[in-house]
């Protein structure tokens, strides 16, 4: 608006002064003049904000990771070229470097995806450890840097802040950080001096104290959620759902080993989000719905589950199309995958979580109808209702189960996914004990 009015006024301005001189030949003059020179301006100041916003645009993709939005390697070297160029000499500023050990394994089980999550919430981490006293940034790989001054207690206690906010674990992974420090200038008078330096130290202190900071995660995602023994069989559920909704016999075994398995994903999850009270943010949220797609890749890619790892996949999605991964509706999501959906709602409705008490049975029921139509086939929630009976004053029970079940054998690699797997495939065999034997 402010272009438009200045090139109105230069139209003005021009009109009166030219209409002065002679007649009507001249103001028109004046007033196409006037325009085009309007015009010229206008167009030379959008020419100049558009510059503007490049050059911002530039500066925030050259400066900043795109992957955890911390300020990049990059910017670190500017500002630590700062730190050592410090015209006062009295300033003590110390780099520290922290590599992140077991990223890798992370990344190679459960795809890169869910490795940037946890970038991201790594970063957010560090960010709120070292709040004010410094400035956190994201290097190549898995690797963090802060950059800080101050006296040498009080970057100590920084540093200390720094590598436990770094340390996180899971179900099926432990993530933990080596560092290492620069003083400069006193240690370090370049940037390619302090960078070494760091480095050094940081893998010094990984070889030093790796083995010591092995941490044994929860084997059980009831354990790492908070949660009590659930009541109910969610496989059991939906195997007794599927009969009812006449599923073929040959295909049972995948819904209930999908019921079983659905939540293998929450290994790659860190515990604490597991165990969160309230309402999840939105960094926590991002593990969350990815935990289908772990799932999905560990079921399928290792142990050629194809089938069983399509409904692990779906089995969180929504009747009206807002569940995740896909936003799938209705019938698109494959009907093993919405009779899960049902059984595992219940089955969390009537356990005890961190943030609420367990439902009873009628009051579970009354939910599972009231979310038929939204969240739920309201076909799948009619059949539940006819699988699963309650007589008046006696613990709730599914329909009889067969006195026999194939079980598979699995034989995979040593490593947290398969054992978990084995682990969750002969528990699921086995009559359900309060006190679970550990792998």
């Amino acid at each position: 608006m402010a272009f438009v009015a200045a090139s109105v006024a230069l139209v003005g301005v021009m009109a009166v002064a030219l209409g002065a001189l002679g007649g009507m030949g001249v103001w028109i003059v004046a007033i196409l003049g006037g325009a085009v020179l309007g015009i010229l301006v206008a167009v030379a100041a959008v020419g100049l904000l558009g510059v503007s916003r490049y050059m911002r645009s530039y500066e925030h993709e050259t400066f900043v990771d795109p992957i955890t939005e911390l300020p990049n390697a990059e910017k670190l070297i500017v500002e630590l070229g700062e730190a050592i160029d410090d015209s006062h000499g009295s300033s003590r500023h110390v780099f520290s470097l922290y590599l992140l050990d077991g990223l890798k394994t992370y990344n190679d089980a459960y795809g890169r995806a869910c490795g940037d999550a946890l970038l991201t919430w790594l970063g957010h981490k560090l960010k709120e450890a070292v709040g004010d006293d410094g400035t956190v940034y994201r290097m190549r790989g898995g690797e963090f840097a802060v950059l800080t001054s101050g006296s040498e207690v009080a970057t100590t206690e920084l540093r200390a802040r720094a590598s436990s906010s770094l340390d996180e674990a899971g179900e099926g992974f432990t993530i933990s950080a080596s560092a290492g420090e620069a003083v400069v200038p006193a240690e370090a008078q370049t940037v390619s001096e302090a960078l070494k330096l760091a480095d050094h130290r940081a893998h010094a202190d990984r070889r030093s104290t790796l083995d010591d900071r092995e941490y044994h995660p929860p084997r059980d995602v009831i354990e790492a959620s908070g949660r009590t023994v659930p009541r109910f069989d969610v496989s059991e559920l939906a195997r007794a759902v599927g009969r009812r909704m006449e599923i073929p016999a040959d295909r049972l075994d995948h819904l209930a080993a999908a019921a079983h398995l659905r939540d293998i994903g929450n290994m790659a999850v860190p515990a604490v989000v597991l165990g969160h009270k309230g309402g999840l943010p939105s960094l926590d949220l991002q593990f969350i719905r990815l935990h289908t797609l772990v799932g999905e890749r560990l079921l399928a890619a290792n142990f050629g589950m194809d089938e069983v790892a399509t409904l692990v996949r779906s089995s969180h999605e929504r009747w009206d199309g807002t569940g995740y991964p896909d936003g799938l509706q209705a019938e698109a999501i494959p009907l093993g995958s919405r009779i899960v959906f049902v059984c595992s709602a219940f089955e969390d409705m009537t356990s005890t979580r961190p943030h609420r008490e367990a439902l009873d049975v009628d009051a579970a029921l009354q939910e599972l109808d009231r979310g038929a139509g939204s969240q739920f086939d309201p076909e799948v929630v009619r059949a539940f209702h006819g699988a699963f009976t309650i007589s008046e004053g006696r613990e709730p029970r599914t329909l009889a189960a067969p006195p026999w079940r194939r079980m598979r054998v699995l034989v995979a690699d040593d490593d947290a996914a398969s054992r978990f797997l084995l682990w969750r495939a002969v528990e699921g065999r086995r009559p359900r004990m309060r006190h679970r034997r550990r792998w």
